[in-house]
């Protein structure tokens, strides 16, 4: 695991809320057509009107990162495009009964082993700190506490996205900052 995981917004797993189809199924997965483009539209909405809090940790990072809300938007949507496969591979050691110690141990064990190496051209990223993963520790088990299964990319962000909208009087550039960060995250996440 490298150090971009360090650059994940912090996440929150509190607020699951989702649309209506006009069918009165729940819009849990875009797989109709035009549920992305009703998602898109009633996400921007939805966290325009309704202030959601932010936690501690997000809290802190939006104040250090002093990001204007489509900056703040686009790099929530950026960092978790690229690092959604090292996020994975990290929940899957948790979820396959590895504990945070063992986690812990390796990384400590991957620093020191790279503190001692002749630096190389194609050595990978400092690893992971430890104040990283143990942030990312807890959101994972606050993601397994909530037991919900969720799809939608803004969820963990929703906080966070919901400060940026609230400050985006037009409707129709906070529809333009949802599908930007849908957009970019998918962009993102493919490479």
């Amino acid at each position: 695991m490298s150090a971009l995981l360090e650059l994940l917004a912090p996440r929150s797993f509190g607020d699951f809320t989702v649309p209506n189809r006009a069918d009165g199924s729940s819009l849990t997965k875009c797989i109709q057509p035009g549920d992305y483009e009703i998602y898109v539209a009633w996400l921007a909405d939805y966290l325009h009107d309704n202030e959601l809090p932010l936690t501690p940790n997000q809290l802190a990072w939006l104040t250090a990162s002093q990001d204007t809300p489509e900056r703040l938007i686009f790099r929530c949507s950026d960092v978790a495009g690229y690092a959604v496969w090292e996020l994975d591979g990290m929940v899957s050691w948790f979820e396959n009964g590895s504990t945070y110690e063992q986690l812990e141990a390796e990384l400590r064990q991957l620093w020191d082993d790279l503190q001692t190496a002749a630096p190389k051209p194609d050595d990978p990223d400092e690893p992971l700190s430890l104040d990283a993963l143990a942030r990312l520790y807890q959101e994972w088990q606050e993601e397994k506490s909530a037991g919900v299964l969720w799809t939608h990319a803004d969820i963990p962000y929703r906080p966070l996205l919901s400060w940026a909208l609230r400050q985006t009087p037009d409707p129709e550039e906070r529809r333009r900052s949802v599908h930007m960060f849908f957009q970019n995250f998918g962009a993102n996440a493919s490479k």
